[in-house]
């Protein structure tokens, strides 16, 4: 019978892999063989990081919970790292405030324990809160702490992230040459390293910044790349932001068969996942192509009945806003939207092409 030490190590090893699901599994099998409260906290917490990455964010936080309630009182550094990863199943709940509480606790034990890789990994988590909370500002000083952070340490894996991480926020702010500077790199970057997850997410990366430059073909074959990648792996999360920009690419193609299907695709996806903040990213996608094909008076009352699922983010608040005034013919009010969120975006006509 395999001992807890080897259920651990091969779970690792899937882990690595991207090979969530059964890395998943065989950390259940750990729990289950875990000679004290403590190695069944760290399979516990095995447990969470898999369903996270799998999407199953209610798992995720159950098996945080386990593996806090199991702690060693006096471990603060594996409290801290159940912390950040509790905060980040918090964030793709749709609670990214509890998220911002919950790792600004881990950063403030990592600064006590002089941790430097937790303070990295958590300057880069801090930095994608921040950016879904609609604080791009705040968000990019993060990224760029946890930049520095990771070249000191010499971290090619958290360096390739934060430079995807980057490369998103980049994009938001309307910063388009270091949009395209940073995924540039990590894709290189994720390759270098054989990273199945990364190199498809660089490549989703990829395509949204060929779509922002307007070179529709290109971002096409990049988000086919991006495609590939995560069937390979079985990502649903990541996937269905994928499937939103391939959706969003048709529009602007004036594809709206194959939009429509492709962002039905990714609200199934969004709603398997729970996911509220992709939910109102394809309901206002389809209000766009609604009055795109001439009915805005159906585009508004779908951005109405569905105004609630972009309320908990400001970013996805101000895109609301904005297409609302846009359907009502009002594009000044679409360009005010965007004041004071520090990004250079202002849509004035449709088809917009979201950043």
């Amino acid at each position: 019978m395999p001992t807890f030490a080897s259920l651990i190590l091969q779970a690792e090893a899937r882990r690595a892999r991207s090979q969530f699901k059964s890395a998943q599994a065989v950390f259940l099998r750990a729990v289950k063989a875990a000679p004290a409260s403590a190695d069944q906290a760290q399979a516990w917490q095995g447990v969470a990081d898999c369903a996270r990455l799998l999407g199953n964010f209610p798992g995720a936080l159950l098996g945080y919970s386990a593996a806090l309630k199991l702690a060693p009182a006096k471990d603060l550094a594996f409290k801290a790292d159940l912390w950040c990863g509790q905060a980040l199943a918090q964030r793709a709940s749709g609670k990214p405030a509890l998220a911002l509480k919950g790792l600004k606790r881990a950063l403030a034990a990592y600064l006590q324990l002089r941790d430097a890789d937790g303070q990295a990994f958590c300057h880069w988590a801090l930095g994608g809160t921040l950016r879904i909370s609609g604080d791009l500002l705040a968000a990019r000083k993060q990224l760029l702490l946890a930049e520095k952070a990771f070249a000191k340490l010499g971290q090619a894996e958290g360096a390739s992230y934060v430079d995807c991480a980057l490369g998103g926020v980049n994009r938001m702010l309307g910063r388009r040459a270091e949009n395209k500077r940073y995924y540039a790199r990590a894709s290189a970057r994720m390759r270098v390293r054989q990273d199945p997850f990364g190199v498809a997410y660089s490549w989703c990366g990829l395509g949204n910044v060929a779509r922002m430059d307007g070179d529709l073909v290109e971002a096409l074959k990049n988000f086919r790349k991006a495609e590939k990648g995560y069937a390979k792996i079985g990502d649903k999360v990541s996937y269905a932001y994928t499937l939103w920009s391939l959706g969003t690419t048709f529009k602007l193609m004036e594809r709206y068969t194959e939009a429509r299907k492709t962002l039905a695709k990714a609200d199934g996806l969004f709603k398997l996942t729970k996911d509220g903040r992709g939910q109102a990213y394809v309901q206002q996608a389809l209000a766009e192509i609604e009055a795109l094909e001439g009915d805005a008076k159906r585009g508004l009352a779908r951005l109405k009945r569905s105004a609630g699922l972009a309320k908990p983010y400001a970013w996805e608040s101000r895109h609301q806003r904005a297409l609302a005034a846009l359907l009502q013919g009002k594009p000044h009010l679409a360009e005010r939207a965007y004041l004071g969120s520090g990004s250079s975006f202002r849509p004035s006509s449709l088809p917009v092409n979201w950043p």
